[in-house]
């Protein structure tokens, strides 16, 4: 079975999602977009290299344009959290790289599956959902699945 992902933010988010992807093999080909080119280049040549005898997942930096033909997209682009910040203090500046990445993406890719997995992810999810243009079904944010993993991981900590 081929299937493809584009990953857009190449963060450690997005490449501990490649790596995950390739280790586990379910993907055939995954596509990494940031705006940080070598970033992106350094990650997939990390991941191909770590992972030569996992899968035959092909794995490589890309534009939105190497993204046509992806099954889902996942969005994990944004500015992270400096100390004492909160999620939703990063909303505007994140809406607004959400924003500009959308109608690049879409253009390339309008029958994929979305994932949001950037914060505020709720307010980004809404936005993607507002200015793709796609239809809501396939649009997913991950909602609170993360905070929902760290309080088990300190409830199994204590």
């Amino acid at each position: 079975m081929r299937n493809k992902v584009t990953i857009i933010g190449a963060g450690s988010v997005g490449a501990t999602i490649a790596y995950t992807l390739v280790a586990n093999g379910p993907v055939s080909e995954i596509v990494l977009i940031d705006i940080n080119t070598a970033k992106a280049e350094a990650e997939a040549m990390d991941i191909r290299q770590a992972t030569p005898f996992l899968t035959s997942s092909k794995i490589y930096e890309g534009s939105y344009e190497d993204a046509v033909g992806s099954d889902i997209v996942i969005i994990t682009s944004g500015v992270g959290r400096k100390p004492g910040q909160s999620r939703i203090d990063l909303t505007q500046t994140n809406v607004n790289i959400l924003k500009s990445i959308a109608p690049k993406i879409v253009e390339y890719v309008p029958d994929a599956i979305y994932l949001l997995v950037a914060n505020p992810v709720d307010i980004l999810t809404y936005t993607f959902c507002k200015c793709s243009g796609l239809p809501e079904e396939k649009i997913i944010g991950s909602g609170t699945i993360l905070d929902t993993a760290r309080l088990r991981a300190k409830i199994s900590e204590h």
